[in-house]
């Protein structure tokens, strides 16, 4: 069972408050929760602060599992660069989009984004 995406974000925001912010726009766009598992600055770019973020997923099946996230994906940022990992009993789904690549968020704030889904537990 694929329970969680777990997406980790770069963002302009000068403090938590702000990053908070964001990540309600991002919440709002993709019309699911968001939950904040840790912020901390960017050691490389000071202007920057990383989140770490949870939201439900919920999803049985493989295939169901990464048409749901990959719409949700498409809702914050086109294009995104996928990968996948698995075995014959685990499968894991990866992304990520980054503006100095080409990557256009659709929301305010965010320069670089990965999900992670993974039915291991």
């Amino acid at each position: 069972m694929f329970e969680t995406i777990r997406w980790r974000c770069h963002v302009h925001a000068n403090d938590r408050r702000a990053a908070e912010r964001v990540v309600g726009r991002l919440a709002a766009r993709l019309d699911r929760p968001l939950e904040i598992e840790n912020y901390e600055r960017y050691c490389k770019f000071p202007e920057l602060a990383v989140l770490r973020l949870v939201s439900p997923l919920r999803c049985p099946a493989p295939e169901h599992a990464l048409m749901t996230v990959l719409e949700c994906a498409w809702k914050i940022a086109t294009p995104w660069s996928l990968g996948s990992q698995g075995t014959s009993t685990h499968h894991e789904f990866e992304g990520i989009a980054a503006a100095n690549i080409g990557a256009r968020f659709s929301v305010p704030g965010i320069v670089w984004m990965e999900f992670h889904v993974t039915d291991r537990p």
